[in-house]
């Protein structure tokens, strides 16, 4: 069935998604946080973030000024996957070194994958997230994770609530308002919807979305991360796939909540089509090695 927002002009079509966001924001609260919660930043301490960035400044300093904010005490290693513009590479400098962040940089790209995993492999805490560049994290996004992992030693991949992913983990309020709300916003929201969820069971999923990925260090070394014939879409499914086939579990917490933009990097640079084209490639790959 054809959506009647697809027949539209793009002018009215951006306008009608504008007025449908400030409905959905009808109600919220900012929430400007000066930092984490002693829980929060207790949960922090076990958790190491990889970040692949390939270009896309914008929503890179973003991603980056939220993980300032909100880090805490997880150790955030950025990997420079063979950006072209000056203007990321001095994003990244200034904030990794104000931070005193682990700064890697590929001279060419290698594709998400890759990335991801050069920085997993300079990292050293017992959680890994791999955290896409055009996400926004926020004062609650930590202890919901670690208490999911806490639920169950079978519990070895666990996803956050999210604004965009093909998964169940999209809340839709968000959704309508990924490209609308301000980080002050997205923390209210967040403050708002953890509080609402914290104690709510954990959800069994096939997988989990990729935009902030945690996973057990020793269940990624087990495994031995990606599978290498797969380098930019359809990672995160085909390692779920082998980690649930042996018993094991990958979970969505509603606890804790990752804003997540979508679009903003890797599909910018090599365009819409041959994302959709390298994720049917991935279906396929996934589907024949299961037979």
């Amino acid at each position: 069935m054809i959506e009647l927002s697809s027949l539209l002009p793009d002018r009215v079509r951006l306008c009608c998604r504008g007025v449908r966001a400030r409905i959905a924001s009808l109600g919220l609260m900012p929430v400007y946080p000066v930092g984490l919660s002693d829980e929060e930043l207790h949960a922090s301490e076990s958790i190491s973030i990889i970040v692949a960035v390939h270009d896309a400044p914008l929503c890179t300093k973003r991603c980056l000024n939220s993980l300032q904010a909100f880090s805490g005490k997880a150790e955030v290693i950025v990997v420079d996957d063979g950006s072209k513009l000056e203007s990321t590479r001095i994003v990244l400098d200034e904030v990794c070194s104000r931070n005193r962040w682990k700064l890697i940089r590929n001279s060419v790209a290698t594709g998400h994958s890759r990335a991801s995993e050069t920085g997993a492999s300079a990292s050293n805490k017992a959680i890994i997230c791999l955290l896409n560049s055009d996400t926004v994290v926020t004062q609650r996004s930590w202890l919901g994770i670690i208490k999911a992992f806490a639920s169950s030693d079978r519990v070895v991949v666990v996803g956050p609530s999210t604004s965009l992913t093909p998964t169940p983990q999209r809340v839709v309020r968000a959704g309508y308002c990924r490209h609308y709300w301000t980080d002050g916003q997205i923390c209210g929201f967040a403050e708002t919807y953890v509080n609402e969820h914290l104690n709510d069971p954990v959800i069994d999923l096939p997988y989990a979305g990729g935009f902030a990925f945690f996973i057990r260090r020793s269940t990624w070394e087990e495994f031995q991360g990606f599978d290498k014939c797969l380098p930019d879409y359809g990672n995160e499914k085909e390692l779920c796939q082998r980690i649930t086939q042996v018993g094991l579990r990958v979970v969505w917490t509603r606890g804790s909540y990752i804003h997540h933009l979508g679009s903003e990097s890797y599909q910018k640079t090599i365009g819409r089509l041959a994302i959709i084209e390298r994720s049917e490639l991935a279906n396929a790959y996934m589907e024949n090695k299961q037979k």
